[in-house]
């Protein structure tokens, strides 16, 4: 029994020393489609926080991002994140899924003589949930900060996956380990 002890003790304090607590703030901007007619197709500007544990190669966390432009919903979204990332000097590109939840608006009632049925048939397709890959390229750790630019998201509703299509840039996030 003894031997577990001992690994446990050499093996702990290297994960406790490896793992890190990082937030960051950040500006994001978000464009849904549907394909349909009443579609807000114009990007919209957010902000985001977000808050991530790294665990060796992984980066787990999550995050709230408001998106203010648009009607409709509470222009919230609530998400979940595993990031696999490799370590190259300062630049740390990261790559993963996203799991969340979104209050966003895609479809606006409608204007200029459609049927009031047809915007609510398309809604009936959406869903809340989405499913994502999100991807870091452009990450540079320095000392205890970190910064990230031009962040690309790709994803879907969960509730008619290729229903929706969700694109997501990341412009600009500033964040510190703890």
């Amino acid at each position: 029994m003894r031997p577990w002890f001992l690994l446990a003790a050499v093996l702990l304090p290297g994960a406790a020393a490896a793992s890190g607590h990082d937030v960051s703030l950040g500006a994001t901007a978000l464009l849904l489609t549907n394909g349909g007619v009443y579609n807000v197709t114009s990007p919209r500007l957010g902000l985001e926080a977000a808050y991530a544990h790294e665990l060796g190669s992984w980066r787990l966390g999550g995050g709230v991002r408001w998106l203010p432009a648009g009607r409709g919903n509470l222009p919230l979204e609530v998400y979940a994140r595993a990031l696999l990332s490799t370590h190259l000097g300062v630049w740390q590109p990261a790559v993963g899924p996203e799991l969340g939840l979104s209050g966003v608006p895609i479809i606006l009632p409608p204007k200029g003589g459609f049927p009031d049925d047809l915007s609510r048939q398309q809604a009936e397709q959406l869903g809340a949930a989405y499913v994502a890959v999100h991807a870091e390229p452009l990450r540079f750790v320095f000392d205890r900060f970190t910064v990230s630019a031009l962040e690309l998201q790709w994803g879907t509703s969960l509730n008619q996956p290729g229903a929706t299509l969700r694109l997501q840039l990341g412009l600009v996030h500033v964040g510190v380990t703890l």
